[in-house]
């Protein structure tokens, strides 16, 4: 991501945040059909990670409609706002790819199926992606943010 984009910068991380959101849950989907014997425990959060994901891209497309409506003027209240719910993006997609790492190395389902370790592996890159481009945001373009560390 670019970070010439002056005062639509907040507008372009939430695009980012909403097709980014919208490929974790669909990689939910992508997982729990390729590997149609895993296990029940990583079926039900999967399916629980697919439904925060859906709600996170959700709340995503409504921050997008008011700095719209607002013709890209956003008071500080909203552009703290924005920048917490990017930091809770952030962080979910850390969690995420905790349950990928798991399911990689403790599903037997998943360690007998090769093509189930590449798409996992595949979908855990992919969402590094989307940390990165939601770090650069919270560290470049609000320097004077509060992105919560955590080791990362």
């Amino acid at each position: 991501m670019q970070f010439y984009y002056g005062n639509k910068m907040p507008l372009r991380i939430l695009d980012e945040t909403e097709f980014w959101k919208r490929q974790e849950a669909e990689h939910t989907v992508v997982i729990l059909q390729i590997v149609s014997n895993l296990e029940k425990k990583y079926v039900e959060l999967l399916e629980e990670w697919g439904q925060v994901f859906n709600q996170t891209e959700a709340i995503a497309v409504r921050y997008i409609e008011m700095i719209i409506r607002a013709k890209y003027s956003l008071n500080p209240e909203l552009e703290k706002e924005i920048t917490q719910f990017i930091n809770y993006s952030y962080h979910q997609s850390q969690k995420f790819i905790l349950l990928l790492n798991e399911i990689a190395t403790e599903s037997k389902a998943v360690q007998n199926n090769q093509v189930a370790l590449v798409v996992i592996n595949h979908i855990r890159r992919e969402s590094q992606y989307y940390i990165g481009i939601a770090k650069a945001f919270l560290n470049l373009s609000y320097p004077h943010n509060f992105i919560q560390r955590d080791g990362n």
